[in-house]
């Protein structure tokens, strides 16, 4: 009797991350040096701006400026990163190469969002901390009393900042932190069932349809707002909703409803790709 777990193996799941690992390495390393140099730059260029205006810095800093901005590339990166998780299966060649390697389905699944999604927030937030910490030793040099240098920032709460900006205690816009933080997430599962449904240009195609579906939302809904009778009734129904609680916890249940689709999604296709065809429809 085969006795072999055939579903999950600790030994065989490390195995296929340092494979994954060993394999795309230069793509990975690349995708972190590219994060790095871009943070790098912009926050030097930031400081620079602002560096012979204190007043300009100081409220520069009071705005969390600098996280903010970190947290909105963080946006964009997690979209790249997820879009690369599948680039196994590209070719014919490699796609054998990959659903014929001796490891589990779940545990290709659970290696690629390991590493493209759960490391690359890990690997963000360092690299900002980093690109910060390069920043400051670059300038520090500078430094005078005409020549302002900001210490080390903390950019491990750049979501909660990005959210505060939200967060007016008359409006009770209450939530944001965590509607931004389970949004990346969804982000991230839709780019990774992007990445297995279209693996070669994954990051456009995917693109492309989330912004084609949400157009024709528009266009469906167009009409209901045109025949609206009462608009002062409307906005007035559209204020209390924004400002009632009503819509984080509303957008939060059903950004987490995304997650779980976009991931059992993707998982579901996944188990169903094989070496000869791509069309997962099948």
């Amino acid at each position: 009797m085969n006795t072999v777990n055939q579903i999950f193996d600790w030994s065989r799941f490390t195995a296929t991350l340092r494979k994954e690992f060993v394999e795309n390495k230069r793509g990975i390393l690349f995708t972190a040096i590219c994060i790095y140099g871009l943070l790098t730059l912009i926050m030097i260029l930031g400081n620079l701006i602002a560096a012979h205006n204190p007043v300009t810095m100081q409220e520069m800093f009071a705005a969390k400026a600098p996280q903010i901005v970190v947290a909105m590339i963080l946006t964009l990166v997690v979209c790249v990163s997820a879009s690369m998780a599948f680039i196994g299966l590209k070719t014919k060649t490699s796609r054998a190469s990959y659903l014929t390697s001796p490891s589990s389905t779940f545990e290709k699944f659970l290696v690629n969002i390991l590493i493209y999604v759960v490391g690359i927030f890990i690997a963000y937030f360092a690299c900002a901390q980093l690109a910060d910490l390069t920043r400051i030793a670059v300038l520090w040099f500078f430094k005078s009393e005409n020549f302002l240098v900001h210490g080390p920032i903390n950019f491990l709460t750049c979501l909660s900042d990005m959210a505060s900006i939200y967060d007016e205690p008359e409006l009770g816009l209450k939530g944001f932190d965590t509607m931004i933080t389970v949004g990346l997430i969804a982000n991230a599962g839709l780019y990774l069932l992007g990445s297995i449904i279209w693996p070669r240009l994954s990051l456009l195609k995917t693109f492309a349809a989330v912004y084609a579906i949400e157009f024709a939302l528009f266009l469906i809904a167009l009409p209901f707002f045109v025949l609206i009778d009462d608009t002062a009734a409307f906005a007035q129904w559209f204020y209390n909703y924004m400002t009632g609680g009503y819509f984080t916890t509303s957008t939060i249940i059903f950004v987490i409803i995304q997650i779980v689709l976009y991931f059992g999604l993707a998982w579901y296709l996944f188990k169903r790709k094989d070496v000869i065809s791509l069309k997962w429809w099948k």
